[in-house]
């Protein structure tokens, strides 16, 4: 890879300072910055696509090595701002480039657009909406003015920097939570003076435009990306859970972001299930696939994670849950082979029944390392790498009725279940700001393999089969399949629904435990196995 070239270009009496870097005769992709800011804020961004791309970002007039104009605020025009980012891409790129800009880098981006279109293949937006599409927005929603003040309570700064050398006095108090030098600051006031208090009419956009939402922005809400809808002919969107300067926090996801605009590429849903050789998770991992997601099936039994990857045309790995360390390194090396997933399934489980006073401590050691530890295993490895992502996801953890269905009968399975609901919860209520949901499905009486593996605590050999038989018979006449249940739990992470019921006993188990819980305590006491 070449080495950051810098040149400048003329335009008019100014001199923009140009920064070139990655492959000669490349692709080009042209970074506008934003105010308060210098060409500098996109280097992390930079050296990742330069890998790929010719890479070309410059200093905005008056910024970091660009001369400033010397017509105060007048310089800062949007008609001059589109001519240097016009001219910067005829003389540096010769040809038709990629354009991505943030704040006001990609403010001026729609105008150059707009007003350029033959000299940009896509455009990539951050934090920084079309002024025309926004004016139209508030036009159309002026009956609904609560709506419209949630929009422009965001930008209430503007006003104070029209404001005449006030804004300059406060420079000292924000250098260092907005990392803004002092000339960057003062004349990137010129933007906001020169701009705002002109009035904005909406234009057609026919370059392709990728928008990079911010959901935790302060500055920009999701309406300011939705006023470009009635306006961009191919319009697409994605989204980061982080702030404003994601290119500073997040400079890895910005860039992969960028690429996948480029490309004009969609991923396809990655999705993890633990307990994936049979049953729920099985047909949950082919329910997925059919909807065009890869899948990667987890479980101890490698031979039947393989069946369900051949299946569904995805992959297999052999994992016990119970062992940490081995559940870290089958998620790293996930990681590394196939990126962040977007969906993990905790579901590995097995069933001990019996009263408390006959479950042993081994019995008790078993349920507790597979349903509980094994959850907590596999959320542990997995959870971090969707927060640092920081493109949200979803959580699901298989629970079950029991977990609030109280009965003699299943005191180790309902007390690692009702641990998994309430953890489910938990997690739903730390991981929400980072767009990252949970699921925790309670399936009910359900036809899968359990019921032959299931433990009756203080019983024969003998009788335990005798018990499992007729378990599997119960279970089978109930004749719910575990495609019903993966019906559900696709729903789940569709609308984001935290704690899910599936069968009709389970749902009136649910309701009943909300609005008569004594109710259903007496009913689990006439629960005998």
């Amino acid at each position: 890879m070449e080495p950051v070239r810098e040149r400048f270009v003329q335009v008019g009496d100014l001199r923009l300072r140009v920064l070139e870097e990655g492959v000669l005769g490349g692709t080009p992709v042209v970074l506008a910055h934003g105010f308060p800011d210098s060409s500098d804020v996109w280097a992390p961004v930079a050296r990742k696509l330069a890998e790929r791309f010719h890479v070309i970002r410059y200093d905005v007039r008056g910024t970091g090595g660009s001369g400033a104009p010397g017509r105060g605020h007048r310089g800062y025009s949007m008609e001059l701002l589109v001519d240097d980012l016009a001219t910067v891409v005829r003389e540096v790129a010769g040809r038709p480039v990629h354009l991505v800009g943030h704040d006001w880098g990609s403010i001026q981006g729609w105008a150059a657009v707009t007003a350029r279109p033959e000299l940009f293949l896509s455009f990539t937006s951050m934090s920084g909406p079309d002024l025309g599409h926004v004016s139209d927005w508030v036009r159309r929603n002026r009956w609904r003015p609560w709506k419209v003040f949630g929009v422009l309570q965001r930008s209430w700064y503007i006003a104070g920097f029209k404001v005449p050398v006030v804004p300059e006095l406060v420079w000292p108090a924000v250098r260092e939570r907005l990392h803004a030098g002092r000339r960057e600051w003062v004349n990137g006031l010129g933007l906001y003076r020169a701009n705002f208090g002109r009035r904005w009419r909406p234009a057609p956009v026919s370059t392709r435009v990728h928008q990079i939402e911010l959901t935790q922005d302060p500055y920009v809400a999701h309406a300011h990306l939705e006023a470009a809808e009635p306006w961009v002919a191919e319009l697409s969107r994605s989204v980061l859970h982080t702030g404003h300067w994601a290119q500073r926090t997040h400079p890895d996801q910005v860039a992969r972001h960028i690429e996948d605009a480029i490309d004009n590429r969609k991923r396809k849903r990655l999705v993890v299930v633990t307990g994936a050789g049979s049953g729920i998770g099985r047909a949950t991992a082919q329910a997925f696939a059919d909807q065009g997601a890869e899948v990667i099936a987890l479980d101890v039994d490698e031979a039947s994670a393989e069946e369900t990857a051949a299946r569904t045309g995805g992959h297999a790995y052999r994992l016990d849950v119970t062992d940490r360390v081995a559940t870290d390194r089958v998620a790293a090396e996930i990681k590394a082979r196939h990126g962040v997933p977007d969906v993990v399934m905790a579901n590995a489980g097995i069933g001990v029944a019996g009263p408390f006073l006959h479950t042993s401590e081994e019995d008790w050691r078993r349920v507790v390392d597979v349903n509980l530890w094994g959850v907590v295993h596999t959320l542990r490895a997995f959870a971090p790498q969707l927060v640092d992502r920081a493109e949200g996801g979803h959580l699901v953890v298989t629970a079950s009725a029991a977990g609030y269905f109280p009965t003699a009968a299943l005191s180790a399975y309902s007390t690692t279940k009702a641990a998994v609901l309430m953890l489910a919860q938990c997690l739903h209520a730390e991981l929400r700001g980072h767009g990252i949901g949970v699921s925790a499905i309670c399936p009910g009486i359900v036809h899968t393999n359990i019921t032959t593996t299931f433990t009756f605590a203080g019983k024969s050999p003998a009788e335990q089969e005798e018990r499992r038989r007729a378990a599997t018979r119960a279970y089978r006449l109930r004749g719910f399949s575990p495609e019903k249940v993966a019906a559900e739990i696709l729903e789940a992470v569709k609308e984001d629904r935290l704690v899910v019921p599936v069968t009709a006993e389970v749902k009136a188990a649910h309701l009943g435990n909300r609005v008569a819980p004594a109710l259903v305590r007496a009913v689990g006491r006439l629960w005998r196995l």
